[in-house]
């Protein structure tokens, strides 16, 4: 099979299962074809950016309809969609979809003529290939005050155009459970805790019923944006990955720790966590394992329990673990969500990222329209107060009562304000703060956005296999079972991933 066909067979594939591959500003875009066969820049037509349809400002005249894909809960997404349409008269948005989809789902019905207008991005890619994604800067240059984090619109621009906006967030970051720490007479650290600070921790708990951690794994990811304002997540500086000292500094730091088995899922020396192991026997009888020496030490077989129970010191998570139940499933011992440790004391943690984003087609009859919705979306503030009067208005019987027509899972059982609005603006981040009583290490952590480093699973090209197939694998593999260290392999391993990560951004201009 020649190396093109092989690249083309690999990208279909990544893409049909759902796989994240994006990318700041590449140097290749090309002039893709649309599905009819009408070039992006042929087919996009020239918006001024004013919010007026010519139509739909008539008075007695039809709104424009437009069709909203989307991820997230079924109710909540109608319910938004019926605010934004009393909002404007002149338009309506319609939810064409309220669960999960990807690429693939796009292409199909790009296939059968039924492309959304405004969409949940998955990766901005294959949009950008098949000329499907909008480029939302003209609009942008119009606004006066928009209220966007500039690094995470970043995230969606290429070769000058925007071509995605960010429409709410989460936050990697560890939970630390104070109880435990001032019970083996370790001082709580303030959120300007440094990695030295983290390896006393996990080192000081891990003995008889407690462990200092989770996993460790992560961290190369999250040090060296610490050490270095230049990386991002997986040490991703905008256009390359760069494993120079900072990397190895990080790997050699997560060895040490490994070594000790300071973490759950490195329990038994030797042991790797089954979670990076293709599914299959292999891994049911790898995750089999841990938990029967889960069962053996801790009387818990899920180390989620072993958590819950006290017996974990630390505990990295997204934001979207702590929202559940009120936080009432944390009562047991008191808490924090802190941020990545820094080097050196009184520095400021950049916060690590998931950016959820969404985009408007290319071809979209009413861009006005459909712009206007993706503002309400992502940087208008109003929508904050209409989510929250959403959740604070849920009854399961009217709601059910009002939406026949959705399956019964599309009804949440309760609300949880699980996800940071994408507004910059401290007024909204005072409410949320409030409005979800969250700890105060998620305050310190959303004050420092603006600084923040996005996942490189929503837009660096082909991150999955750069990164994680290559960068990590060989960490896992040969880095902790002491075959090669992180000097032997930076080298070797950077220039791997970047061919990766060039060849996708190639593939993409074909």
């Amino acid at each position: 099979m020649n190396k093109k066909l092989f690249l083309v067979m690999t990208f279909l594939l990544i893409a049909s299962m759902l796989v994240a591959c994006g990318g700041q500003k590449p140097t290749g875009e090309g002039n893709s074809q649309k599905p009819d066969g009408g070039t992006e820049e042929s087919q996009q037509p020239e918006s001024t950016g004013d919010s007026d349809e010519e139509s739909a400002g008539e008075k007695g005249a039809e709104p424009v309809e437009i069709k909203w894909a989307t991820w997230e809960n079924a109710y909540m997404a109608n319910e938004m969609a019926e605010k934004f349409n009393k909002q404007n008269p002149d338009i309506k948005v319609v939810v064409q979809q309220a669960a999960w989809f990807g690429n693939t789902e796009l292409a199909k019905w790009a296939a059968s003529g039924e492309m959304p207008d405004v969409f949940a991005v998955e990766n901005p890619f294959l949009g950008i290939q098949n000329g499907w994604l909008y480029d939302l800067k003209p609009f942008l240059d119009k606004e006066t005050d928009p209220k966007f984090y500039d690094n995470f619109v970043e995230t969606g621009t290429y070769n000058g155009k925007v071509y995605m906006l960010p429409s709410y967030i989460y936050v990697h970051g560890i939970i630390v459970n104070k109880s435990l720490l001032e019970a083996n007479n370790i001082p709580v650290p303030g959120y300007d805790w440094t990695i030295d600070d983290y390896a006393n921790i996990l080192t000081s708990t891990t003995k008889d019923q407690t462990v200092g951690t989770n996993g460790i794994t992560d961290l190369p990811k999250h040090i060296p944006p610490q050490m270095n304002d230049d990386l991002g997540w997986g040490c991703w500086d905008g256009s390359k990955y760069v494993l120079g000292d900072e990397w190895i500094h990080a790997v050699n730091f997560t060895k040490d720790l490994h070594d000790k088995n300071v973490a759950l899922w490195q329990i038994e020396e030797g042991m790797q966590d089954p979670w990076v192991l293709e599914a299959g026997a292999d891994q049911d009888a790898a995750v089999q394992a841990i938990k029967n020496k889960y069962k053996e030490k801790y009387g818990e077989e899920e180390n989620y329990n072993i958590f819950l129970k006290g017996n974990v010191a630390t505990w990295m998570e997204f934001s979207w673990g702590i929202f559940f139940e009120e936080n009432e499933k944390y009562s047991g011992f008191d808490w924090d969500f802190y941020p990545f440790p820094v080097v050196e004391k009184g520095d400021v943690s950049r916060p690590g990222i998931v950016c959820d984003s969404i985009a408007m087609l290319a071809n979209t009859e009413h861009p006005e329209a459909a712009y206007k919705f993706i503002k309400y979306l992502s940087f208008d503030p109003a929508s904050f107060d209409d989510r929250v009067e959403v959740i604070d208005n849920y009854d399961p019987k009217t709601a059910k009562e009002k939406y026949p027509d959705l399956a019964e899972d599309q009804f949440p059982e309760y609300f949880s304000f699980s996800h940071i609005p994408a507004i910059n603006d401290q007024t909204v981040r005072d409410k949320w703060c409030e409005y979800t009583k969250v700890k105060p290490g998620v305050k310190y952590i959303i004050d420092n956005l603006d600084t923040g480093y996005i996942d490189g699973f929503k837009y660096v090209p082909d991150f999955d296999t750069a990164y994680h197939k290559t960068i990590d694998k060989a960490m896992r593999e040969q880095i902790f079972t002491g075959q090669k260290t992180a000097a032997d392999l930076a080298a070797e391993l950077e220039q791997k991933a970047n061919e990766i990560t060039q060849e996708a951004v190639e593939l993409m201009g074909d």
